[in-house]
C-alpha cells in the first residue's frame, strides 16, 4: 500500500476513542482507530462524503 498521509486524530472527551482519517498517495480515504493502527478501512471520496453528510444530518445518531 502506498504511503497514508494522516490528519490528527479526533479523539473523545477521555481520548481512548480516537478516529483518524488520512489519504494515500493516489488519494484513497483510509480510516483506523488509533487503537488498532493496522486495521483499516478504505473507501472512495464519494463514500467518505456520503458518511459525512449522513452524520450532519443526524442520520447516524442512533448508532451512538
Amino acid at each position: 500500500m502506498s504511503e497514508i498521509h494522516w490528519q490528527e486524530p479526533f479523539c473523545s472527551g477521555g481520548g481512548n476513542a480516537c478516529i483518524q482519517i488520512g489519504l494515500t498517495t493516489d488519494g484513497t480515504p483510509i480510516l483506523r482507530e488509533t487503537a488498532r493502527p493496522h486495521e483499516l478501512v478504505t473507501t472512495t471520496r464519494e463514500g467518505l462524503r456520503n458518511f459525512v453528510e449522513a452524520a450532519k444530518r443526524g442520520e447516524l445518531d442512533h448508532l451512538i
